[in-house]
């Protein structure tokens, strides 16, 4: 299958969803920039162009869709932003092929301020990753492999190490639960959790600067993934699950704690 095969469900000139969805509360000119974007959209799908594939020129855009030189840049400017499309300066502009990246961003941003007004959002962003997490641990448990399982133990002995040199690497813990994974072979899925890793280890950083991880903490976390990484061994899909959501438990109370110590400092 070539990378225009997805897309030849649409026929030409099929309706397409709004994007993003129209607001009641958008100007006229708000809405027009908006019907613009949709319909570069439209055009990506109707001409079935796939990642990496070349839009008509700015004035291939102007004369088709029938709109100013301004409106077709800020227009892509928003696609840009929203990766959906990729600005060469002097060669042109891309279908793009890293939208998540840019959810990512959108996200941590959104996440971080939360947590300067109440951190509900944050709790809720938290809660999307502990359900894909624990949602799909039992599918990993028949179907990894003998080297998958030794690239979690991998992961955790990096993490060992870390905590008894008195630190805790993220990026070991990011490894270890990307590994966990890694069976499902779904590229979308890897990085949809990423994308929840970036916003969760932002939201952590955050926390930090307030109430670190002390000893006992991190000792705590490691054990807990050696549990969940010997349930897994061991496939004991029960134990696994129950383990996987015991570690978000502790994740929860750290940021109900930062929501306790904001509401106790903004009544105070």
């Amino acid at each position: 299958m070539n990378h225009h095969d997805s897309f030849t469900s649409t026929p030409a000139g099929a309706a397409l969803p709004a994007f993003p969805p129209p607001a009641s509360s958008l100007s006229a000119a708000q809405k027009r920039q908006q019907q613009l974007q949709n319909d570069i959209i439209a055009l990506i799908f109707r001409r079935q162009l796939g990642q990496g594939d070349p839009l008509p020129t700015e004035q291939e855009l102007i004369d088709e869709l029938g709109v100013g030189r301004n409106s077709v840049r800020e227009a892509l400017k928003v696609l840009e932003a929203l990766g959906i499309v990729k600005v060469r300066h002097g060669f042109g502009t891309f279908v793009g092929g890293n939208a998540l990246t840019s959810m990512a961003r959108a996200l941590s941003f959104r996440g971080q301020l939360a947590l300067y007004h109440g951190g509900q959002e944050a709790l809720e962003l938290v809660e999307v990753r502990e359900a894909l997490e624990v949602g799909l641990l039992r599918a990993v448990i028949p179907v990894i492999t003998p080297d998958e399982l030794a690239n979690i133990k991998a992961a955790y002995d990096d993490m060992e190490a870390s905590v008894h040199n008195g630190i805790w690497l993220a990026e070991c813990d990011q490894r270890f639960h990307a590994a966990i994974f890694e069976p499902l072979g779904n590229e979308l899925l890897s990085r949809m959790l990423d994308v929840f890793w970036q916003v969760y280890n932002n939201i952590s950083g955050v926390l930090d600067t307030v109430a670190p991880l002390d000893e006992g903490q991190t000792c705590t976390l490691l054990d807990a993934h050696r549990k969940l990484y010997e349930a897994i061994r061991d496939k004991d899909a029960d134990a696994a699950t129950r383990l996987m959501s015991e570690h978000f438990v502790g994740i929860r109370a750290r940021l109900t704690s930062w929501q306790a110590n904001w509401l106790a400092e903004k009544e105070s």
